[in-house]
Order: structure tokens, then sequence, then C-alpha cells
């Protein structure tokens, strides 16, 4: 009997699809209700990082018959995420690009308010701050480090739950 070979390519593409849904409907809820920076979202996005990845690891689990090395647990974690991450940037800056461009400046003036808040800066070097980090908030660059930051929690996340998702394979041949 000839094995079939299993993508995990397909597999954590279509889980990163779904974990970037669930991130744009987030998303939409806080920009329609006028809170498009709020703390409560960036919160929200770690238990649902952590579920992706989990069940992107699961998912591939499944797949290959009910055994997952920890490479591969790690490996589809991170792809999972880097895919959530790359669609979800990609709504992201058509929404600051194109749909609402003046989100732009509202987060400028957001990391600002941010940057007084805490206190750290002087006063004399509020505006460099405020000028560095706004090089940051382009569309452009929020898209570059969406993957990026994807890439890098899932890494973290994918390192810490494929502890608890892999079954390596045993050495039995089935009878």
């Amino acid at each position: 009997m000839e094995e079939k070979a299993v993508s995990i390519w397909k597999s954590t593409m279509i889980t990163g699809v779904y974990i970037a849904v669930v991130l744009i409907l987030l998303s939409v809820v806080f920009y329609v209700t006028g809170n498009p920076f709020s703390k409560i979202s960036q919160y929200l996005t770690y238990p649902i990082f952590i579920g992706g990845v989990i069940l992107a690891q699961i998912t591939y689990k499944k797949a290959l018959g009910g055994t997952l090395t920890y490479g591969q647990a790690v490996a589809s974690g991170v792809l999972a995420l880097v895919f959530a991450s790359a669609i979800s940037g990609i709504y992201s800056f058509i929404l600051f690009k194109f749909i609402d461009p003046s989100l732009t400046e509202q987060l400028r003036i957001f990391t600002e308010e941010q940057i007084i808040k805490q206190g750290r800066v002087p006063e004399e070097q509020l505006e460099m701050a405020v000028n560095m980090a706004t090089k940051f908030q382009t569309p452009f660059m929020m898209l570059v480090m969406s993957i990026v930051g994807g890439a890098f929690l899932g890494l973290i996340i994918s390192l810490i739950t494929a502890i608890f998702t892999k079954k390596n394979p045993t050495d039995e041949v089935p009878l």
C-alpha cells in the first residue's frame, strides 16, 4: 500500500486563514466601535494566536495519521501564524491605506499620548520619539512588521505548545 504525502503547506494555510478571519473580525469590531487601538483588542489577539497554533498542530497531526514530531509541530505552528499574519497584515494595509487613511494620523496621536502618559521620554526628546515611532506606522511597514511579528510569536508559542501536541511515531510495525 502506498502512503499518501501530506502537505504541511495546505494544512497550515487553511488554519492560517481561520486565524486571520478571527483576527480581522476582531479588528472590525473594535474599528466599528471607535476603539481601533484598544489595549483590550491587543490582549485578545494572544489567546487567538495560542489557540490557532494549537489548532494548526492538532490538524496537521490528524493529517499525518496521529503522529507528530516536535519539529513538525513547531513548523506547523509557525507557518500557520505566518499565513495568518500575512492575511491580517494585508487587511490592515488596505484599511490604513485605502479605507480610512485618517487612521494613520489617529495612530500617531495615540502613540504620542501613550509616550506622554508613560513619562519616560523627556519633553525635549518627545518629538524625536514620536517621529521615530511614526516611521514604523506606515501601512507598508505595518504589513512587514505583522508578518515578522507573526513569525516570531509563532515560533515562541509553537516551541511551547509543541511539547504538549507532539506524538512521536513508534518503531512498532503495525500488524
